[in-house]
C-alpha cells in the first residue's frame, strides 16, 4: 500500500457526514484496500511461506513456563495444555429401539447459532491511509445477516449472501499520530443473540517501507474457534532471505508461549499459524504477537472470548412433528454443530413418558465442519407405540443440549394384536376338538386375510397353516387342536405367528402331560415328536409329514363368540 511522506503530526478532515461505512467498490483506492483485507483475511497465501510445524507453547497462564526460556522454534506443532486437558464424552454403543411411550407436547423450533470472526486489516497504520478508510474482515456470515461497525452513523448493512464480508470505516474525523482508533463491530441475525467483535488501529506517521509489519487472523474468535482453528500471522517488509523470528505471549506476561522462525521469501514476507492444540478456557485472554526481521520489529494483539453457553441453540432435529406412517418409514435427522473437529459426538433418544430409558444412541466423530448428522429411523415393528413425543440429547466434549421431536397418529398404520387361549392346555384337552386352542387376531382391517402358522418348538417344521379373512371389526381366528388319539404325542412347544396387512405378530402355546399317557412321542422337549400318527380326518395337503399332527377346525371364530355373548 502506498504511503505518503508527511510530519510527525498529522491532522485530515474528510467529506462531511461523520463516521460510516462504505462499499468497497467505492473507487479505486478502495477496491485495492478490501482485496487487501481479504488478503489479510487468508494468511499464508500461495506466494508466501505454506506454515510449518511449531514446538508445543507453554501455558498462557500463571503457570507458563519460567520467564526467558522460550519453545524451541518448530513448523506448526501443537502447544502443551495451558488450563488443563479437556474431557471428551464416553462414547455409547449402538442400541436396539426399544418400543416407545406416548405424549402429545407440541415441538420446538431449531435455530442457528451466529459463528462469525472479525479481524481488522492492520493494527496501526499510517495517518494518511487510516484518514481515508480502514478495512476489516468478517467471516463466517449467512445471507441476511446485518453488519454494524463503528464509531458510524450509516446504520446496518445487510449481508447478500453467505462467506465472508469486506467493509471500511470512513469519516471527517481529524486523527493525529498516537491515536487509537477503538473499532467495534456488531453481526445480527434474526432469533439469535447478536455478537459483538472489537479490534483498534494505532495511528502512526508515514512508515518507512523498511519497517516490518505483523498482523493477525482472525483478531477476535471464541474459544472453540480458536482451539479448532488457531491463528494466521503474516509478516511482512523485511529483507528477502532474512531470519524473521515469531513470537506470542500473554499481554501484561513476558514469557513465550509460542516461538518460531522462519526465513523471509522473495517478497520480503512470511507467514505462518498458531495452532494451541489442547488447553480448552485456559487461553480465554488477550495475546501479543511480535515479529522481528533484522533490526525492525513489529507487534500486534488478538484476543480469545468465552463461546455462548446456549444450552438449545445447537441441536437440531428434522422434521420436528411428522405422521407416524413417515415417521416409521424416514425417521428423523438429527444434528449438533460447533463441535471440535474429529471429537466424538454422541446422541441418544428417549420417550418423553419415560426419559430415563434410552431406546436408541449413537456415536461418531464430528467432521471438518465441527459437527455431528445422525439420522434415527426406527424399528417398524413398535407400531402405533411410536406415536407420542420424544426426547433427543446431543453432547460433544464438555458441550450439551436437548430438544425434542413429536409422532403423531395418521390411522395408516395396522398395529394387529394376537391372541392365544390357552397359552397352557393338558394333551387331554388338546386332543379333544370341542376344546384345543383358539388362535386371534384383532384390531387388523375389515376384509383382511389372516394368514395363522403353526411350527415345532425350535421352529424347524410347520405344523399347521390356515388362512382366515377377518369380519367388519378386524377380527378373525382360528381353532388348532389334536388330530390323534394319543395325547402324549403332542407335549411340548409350539410356535405361532400370525400376518396380517403385511404386519406379522407371534406368540406360543404349551401341551402338557395329562391323565392317559404312551405312545412314542412323549417327549415334552418338542412340540411334534411322534411319528405314526393316523390320519384320519386332515386335510394338509402340500404340508410335511409332522404337519399331521394337528388339525384347524375353522375360521373366523371371534365373530361367532361374539354372537354367542350377544
Amino acid at each position: 500500500m502506498k504511503r505518503l511522506a508527511m510530519a510527525a503530526t498529522f491532522a485530515l478532515a474528510l467529506s462531511i457526514g461523520g463516521w460510516g461505512q462504505a462499499a468497497a467498490q467505492a473507487d479505486e483506492r478502495t477496491t485495492a484496500q478490501a482485496a487487501d483485507v481479504q488478503a489479510a483475511g487468508e494468511a499464508g497465501n500461495s506466494d508466501a511461506d505454506s506454515p510449518g510445524t511449531e514446538d508445543p507453547p507453554t501455558e498462557p497462564g500463571d503457570d507458563a513456563a519460567d520467564p526467558g526460556t522460550p519453545t524451541e522454534p518448530g513448523d506448526g506443532e501443537e502447544s502443551t495444555d495451558p488450563g488443563g486437558d479437556e474431557n471428551a464424552a464416553d462414547p455409547g454403543d449402538g442400541e436396539e429401539a426399544a418400543d416407545p411411550g406416548e405424549g402429545s407436547d407440541e415441538p420446538t423450533e431449531d435455530s442457528t447459532p451466529i459463528d462469525a470472526s472479525f479481524s481488522l486489516d492492520q493494527s496501526s497504520m499510517p495517518v494518511d491511509e487510516a484518514a481515508e478508510a480502514i478495512p476489516y474482515t468478517i467471516t463466517g456470515l449467512k445471507a441476511g445477516d446485518t453488519v454494524t461497525a463503528g464509531p458510524g452513523e450509516n446504520g446496518s448493512i445487510t449481508v447478500d449472501s453467505d462467506g465472508t464480508f469486506n467493509g471500511e470505516l470512513r469519516g471527517n474525523t481529524e486523527l493525529k499520530v498516537g491515536d487509537v482508533v477503538d473499532v467495534t463491530v456488531t453481526v445480527a441475525r434474526d432469533g439469535e443473540e447478536s455478537k459483538t467483535f472489537s479490534g483498534s488501529v494505532e495511528i502512526t506517521d508515514s512508515q518507512n517501507d523498511s519497517d516490518a509489519a505483523v498482523s493477525v487472523d482472525p483478531q477476535s474468535q471464541g474459544i472453540d474457534s480458536y482451539l479448532d482453528n488457531g491463528v494466521d500471522i503474516t509478516v511482512s517488509n523485511c529483507e528477502a532471505g532474512e531470519e524473521v523470528t515469531v513470537t506470542i505471549v500473554r499481554k501484561g506476561e513476558d514469557t513465550n508461549i509460542w516461538e518460531e522462525t522462519k526465513t523471509a521469501g522473495d517478497d520480503g514476507s512470511v507467514s505462518t499459524s498458531f495452532m494451541p492444540g489442547t488447553g480448552g478456557d485456559g487461553w480465554i485472554g488477550d495475546f501479543v504477537v511480535s515479529a522481528e526481521c533484522g533490526d525492525t520489529s513489529a507487534e500486534t494483539t488478538y484476543s480469545v472470548t468465552e463461546d455462548d453457553d446456549s444450552s438449545d441453540a445447537d441441536l437440531s432435529v428434522t422434521p420436528q412433528s411428522q405422521k407416524l406412517a413417515d415417521f416409521l418409514e424416514n425417521g428423523v435427522n438429527i444434528t449438533l454443530v460447533d463441535c471440535h473437529v474429529d471429537s466424538e459426538v454422541k446422541f441418544q433418544v428417549s420417550s418423553a413418558k419415560d426419559p430415563d430409558t434410552v431406546i436408541w444412541d449413537e456415536t461418531q466423530e464430528a467432521g471438518e465442519d465441527a459437527a455431528g448428522s445422525v439420522q434415527f429411523l426406527p424399528d417398524g415393528d413398535g407400531g402405533k407405540g411410536w406415536i407420542g413425543d420424544f426426547n433427543v440429547l446431543a453432547s460433544c466434549g464438555d458441550k450439551s443440549a436437548e430438544t425434542t421431536f413429536t409422532v403423531t397418529d395418521d390411522g395408516s398404520v395396522v398395529d394387529p394384536k394376537l391372541s392365544i387361549n390357552p397359552e397352557t392346555i393338558s394333551g387331554e384337552d388338546f386332543i379333544d376338538r370341542d376344546q384345543g386352542v383358539q388362535l386371534m387376531v384383532n384390531e387388523c382391517v375389515p376384509d383382511a386375510e389372516v394368514h395363522f402358522e403353526v411350527y415345532s418348538g425350535d421352529k424347524s417344521e410347520k405344523l399347521y397353516e390356515q388362512t382366515a379373512t377377518t369380519n367388519e371389526e378386524g377380527a378373525a381366528g382360528i381353532h388348532v387342536y389334536g388330530l390323534g388319539d394319543d395325547p402324549a404325542y403332542y407335549f411340548g412347544t409350539y410356535q405361532v405367528f400370525a400376518d396380517c396387512m403385511d404386519v406379522s405378530r407371534s406368540g406360543k402355546f404349551e401341551v402338557t402331560g395329562g391323565e392317559s399317557g404312551g405312545g412314542n412321542g412323549g417327549d415334552s422337549g418338542e412340540a411334534g415328536g411322534g411319528s405314526s400318527m393316523p390320519r384320519t380326518g386332515a386335510e394338509l395337503t402340500g404340508l410335511t409329514a409332522g404337519a399331521l399332527l394337528i388339525l384347524g377346525g375353522g375360521a373366523a371364530i371371534g365373530l361367532a363368540r361374539r354372537k354367542n355373548k350377544s
